[in-house]
């Protein structure tokens, strides 16, 4: 009897075994070049999951993962304990031949490129003394990158850090001058990267590929992947991803003026960077909070929201200050007290106690919304607080995403450097350095005393950039300059225009004025606080008008209006 039970359970279990092979050949199907396959290579096909979507097969590659056995982890492991074994010993030749076969292993994963390629550029090549070594090793950095397009096409992360190494190392390393240049002259080098980009589109004022417009090429080439191809971006900050193509744009201008391409050529880089950089504020950005924000949109936002505060109050007039008197008159008398003081005279004992109070007293739109009395105004209300609420935190977002990336600074700078007070300011400093350099010191000093004044135009019309890291060039610049004085054996000029741009960088940094600067802005504010007051003139009283004259005409509210707004 137990056998017949076991007979046939045997039976049962090879039968569903029979039955099961036919949806496991439906779903595990391989696709041929007749035939779509089964589910699971048509989902790969749909979705760009299959190899050959990925990227390039490599016959050696998926060798050695066949011949791991199930190891691989193991195998992968090992090989980067011995990756990181050479880089301690120096030994770079094993070091590639290692990372070679850690890519055999795992073609696909995208932080093992982006490690390593780091790792060549940044860590590997400043072992070496001479700078063409450090160049080479730079290249081979990009190289190992541009390999891994070929297994991953058209990765965005992949491609947007060949633009940022190419763009970034080799044009803010220590040997930038030097790196610039060689990327210059390297055709080898342009003849492998046109397999990826056309450089001669990236040509700079020499006629030569230019190394910030060509990492700007490989930014475009990663944007067109994520926004034509429709790849996701994944690991890495849309912010900062779309902002690396206009601010290449923006760091080709500066460097030309830096090498002496001044006047028309720097102010159509610096214009292609402003078109470049609005452009950029035009994207729409995806956030973190689920929805996307436009940088360039922020002012008009924000007067969105202004307007629409100015409707709510008009809708229910008086009602938020009878609710902040109903609770200040909650508070107590020390809260109360402390309500009252002036922001300026608080003190660190009063300040807890006036913000105590600020909260306490605070009304909300919401709240004021709540207390109308009328049943469609108190809607109406409501549906307008939270139109106001969701308009004032997608300003904040927006803002909040124009500080990482300085939006608004960048923007000033590119309108700024256009200007005729900039080109003159930057090629009369670019002279005059050049004439104290051949130690022609009256030379320099005119040119000098001319950059100052139009240095002094520009900060006027654009009193921001004198807060700007770039404004550390002008202070060096004005350090020269004052060196060039004392050869001289004269003082800084009672007249120099430049005195309030000094106190400014003593006032955020003491120790940034030398000893000449700091002594000359000393006799300079003392010499201005002992001067006397002038006295205002006795006003002079308004002659009768004639009677022939015709009465002065009303202010015109258009006139008003498009004063304000100008």
């Amino acid at each position: 009897m137990s056998q017949d039970v076991s007979f046939r359970r045997k039976i049962i279990y090879v039968a569903a075994i029979a039955l099961l092979l036919f949806p496991l050949f439906l779903l595990g199907q391989p696709a041929t070049t007749r035939t779509s396959g089964g589910v699971l290579a048509q989902l790969r096909t749909e979705y760009n999951l299959g190899q050959s979507d990925l990227g390039e097969i490599d016959p050696a590659s998926e060798a050695m993962k066949l011949a791991t056995m199930g190891l691989r982890p193991v195998a992968v492991i090992t090989l980067w304990e011995k990756a990181n074994e050479y880089h301690k010993k120096e030994d770079w030749d094993n070091l590639s031949a290692t990372l070679n076969q850690i890519i055999k292993l795992q073609p696909n994963f995208i932080s093992v490129w982006e490690f390593q390629a780091h790792n060549l550029s940044y860590n590997v090549s400043v072992e070496f003394d001479d700078y063409r070594q450090r160049y080479h090793w730079v290249k081979r950095g990009i190289n190992f990158l541009t390999e891994g397009i070929r297994y991953n096409r058209e990765n965005p992360r992949l491609l947007h850090q060949i633009g940022w190494i190419t763009g970034q190392k080799l044009g803010r390393a220590d040997e930038y001058v030097q790196f610039r240049q060689m990327f210059r002259e390297d055709d080898d080098f342009h003849r492998d990267m046109n397999e990826g980009v056309i450089v001669d589109d990236a040509l700079g004022y020499d006629g030569r590929p230019d190394q910030w417009l060509v990492g700007r090429l490989w930014y475009q080439r990663a944007q067109s992947a994520v926004d034509t191809m429709g790849i996701p971006l994944r690991g890495k900050s849309p912010l900062v991803f779309h902002a690396s193509s206009p601010m290449s744009l923006i760091n080709y201008a500066s460097a030309i003026e830096e090498e002496g391409v001044l006047g028309e050529t720097a102010m159509r880089a610096w214009r292609d960077g402003e078109q470049g950089w609005s452009d950029f504020g035009e994207r729409q950005i995806p956030t973190s909070w689920g929805h996307n924000v436009r940088l360039a949109a922020y002012e008009q936002t924000r007067e969105q929201a202004e307007e629409m505060i100015e409707a709510f109050f008009e809708m229910v007039p008086g009602l938020r200050e009878q609710i902040e008197q109903e609770k200040r008159e909650q508070l107590s008398e020390e809260l109360q007290a402390a309500l009252d003081t002036p922001e300026e005279e608080l003190t660190e004992e009063t300040f807890e106690m006036w913000a105590e109070a600020k909260r306490a007293t605070f009304v909300s739109l919401p709240e004021v919304a709540d207390r109308v009395e009328d049943r469609q105004i108190r809607e109406r209300a409501r549906r307008l607080a939270g139109s106001i609420e969701e308009t004032r935190t997608l300003a904040d977002r927006t803002a909040q995403y124009r500080g990482t990336v300085n939006y608004e600074y960048w923007r000033t700078r590119c309108e700024a450097e256009q200007t005729p007070a900039a080109l003159r300011a930057r090629e009369d400093l670019y002279n005059a350095s050049r004439f104290l350099d051949q130690a022609s010191l009256e030379d320099a000093r005119e040119l000098y005393e001319r950059s100052w004044e139009s240095w002094r135009e520009l900060y006027k019309q654009y009193p921001t950039l004198m807060d700007a890291v770039e404004a550390d060039d002008v202070l060096q610049a004005i350090k020269r300059y004052g060196s060039l004085l004392q050869q001289l054996d004269e003082p800084l000029p009672a007249d120099f225009p430049l005195y309030d741009f000094l106190a400014r960088f003593r006032d955020r940094h003491e120790d940034t004025l030398n000893d000449f600067l700091r002594q000359a802005l000393q006799q300079h504010e003392n010499a201005v606080r002992s001067e006397p007051a002038v006295e205002d003139e006795p006003a002079v009283e308004d002659e009768p008008a004639l009677e022939e004259d015709e009465p002065v005409a009303e202010d015109d509210p258009v006139a008003e209006d498009d004063q304000a707004e100008a």
